[in-house]
C-alpha cells in the first residue's frame, strides 16, 4: 500500500476512484485504506450487475437467489449500494451520494464503468466529474495493480499473487465539461506509480 500520506488532514467527504481490474478489487482497497477511513467509505456497485435481483420476474429462480445473495453480501459487508449505469436517474443517484456526503461518508466508484485487463485502463465515464463538481468534494485517484492476475475476467477462482494500492493526492474538479473532468482524473491515476511485481513482503493482505 502507497501514498497513505496523500489521505492525512484530509476529511470526509471524499470520492476515492481507482481503476477496475477484478471482482476482489473492493475489499482489497478496502482494506488498503485506514481504519478511520475503512468504515465510513460507501462502495457504489453497477445496478446492471444485479438485474436479477432488482427486476426478478424476467429471470429463472436459479438466477434470482444467488444474484440476490451476491447484492446482499455486497450491501452488508461494504456497504455498497446500487448505481444505474445505463438508465436514466442521475438526478436521484447525485441527490442520494449527496446524502451520504452529509451524513459524513466517503464514496469509493470505478469511473471506468467495467473490468479490464492486462494492466489496461479504459476510459473514465462523465459520471465521476459531475459527482465531483455538483457536490463539490475532492476526489482522490487510486491505482490497483496485480489484481487482474490475481482473479482476472476470466477467471473462476482466485489465485495468490503480489498486489499493490496507490493513493494519489486529492484534486478539485471545476467546470460543466464532466467528461474532460472525468479524463482528468483518469490521468491522475495513470500518472500514478506504472505497474511493475512489486515486493512480495508488500502484498495487500
Amino acid at each position: 500500500v502507497e501514498g497513505l500520506e496523500n489521505l492525512e488532514g484530509l476529511e470526509h467527504p471524499v470520492i476515492f476512484a481507482p481503476n477496475h481490474q477484478s471482482h476482489i478489487d473492493t475489499p482489497v482497497v478496502m482494506r488498503a485504506l485506514p481504519p478511520e477511513w475503512r468504515y465510513r467509505v460507501a462502495p457504489a456497485m453497477a445496478k446492471e450487475w444485479f438485474k436479477a435481483h432488482f427486476f426478478p420476474s424476467q429471470h429463472p429462480l436459479g438466477r434470482r437467489i444467488p444474484n440476490s445473495l451476491s447484492y446482499y453480501t455486497a450491501s452488508l459487508l461494504y456497504n455498497a449500494f446500487p448505481i444505474p449505469q445505463y438508465e436514466g436517474g442521475a438526478r436521484q443517484t447525485i441527490r442520494y451520494i449527496g446524502q451520504l456526503f452529509e451524513e459524513g461518508h466517503s464514496l469509493l466508484i470505478y469511473p471506468e464503468g467495467k473490468r479490464t485487463d492486462y494492466g489496461e485502463i479504459a476510459p473514465f465515464r462523465p459520471g465521476v466529474g459531475m459527482m465531483a463538481a455538483k457536490l463539490g468534494v475532492p476526489v482522490v485517484p487510486v491505482r490497483v495493480e496485480g489484481l487482474d492476475h490475481v482473479l482476472g475476467l476470466r477467471a473462476n477462482w482466485p489465485q495468490r499473487g503480489p498486489a499493490r494500492v496507490t493513493f494519489g493526492k486529492p484534486m478539485r474538479l471545476e467546470g460543466s465539461n464532466y467528461a474532460q473532468l472525468a479524463a482528468q482524473v483518469r490521468e491522475a491515476v495513470i500518472a500514478l506509480q506504472p505497474y511493475s511485481e512489486p515486493d512480495p513482503r508488500s502484498v495487500a493482505q
